[in-house]
């Protein structure tokens, strides 16, 4: 498998699965920064940014980790980046 699709594999496999736990958070969180947020624009924001993080720090962790990761398996090297992916929240 081409090291650049794999890549892009892991990317994918890394943003869908932020935006599904997104999908499952949105939800309580507004609800959650509603009641504990002394404004909407402060809800706004905290929600914003937890979006944000939640897609960009598995992301980040996936990519770091296909610097260091060398498997001659493709599934391995794939396989490791869903669970940095899943343990990243």
């Amino acid at each position: 498998m081409n090291g650049l699709f794999l890549l892009f594999v892991e990317s994918v496999t890394s943003i869908a699965l932020s935006l599904a736990v997104l999908y499952v958070l949105s939800r309580p969180l507004i609800n959650i920064l509603n009641r504990i947020c002394p404004d909407e624009q402060a809800a706004a924001f905290w929600l914003s940014y937890t979006k944000v993080m939640l897609l960009i720090a598995p992301l980040l962790l996936v990519l770091t980790l296909d610097l260091f990761a060398h498997f001659s398996d493709p599934m391995d090297t794939w396989r490791l980046s869903l669970i940095v992916a899943l343990g990243g929240y």
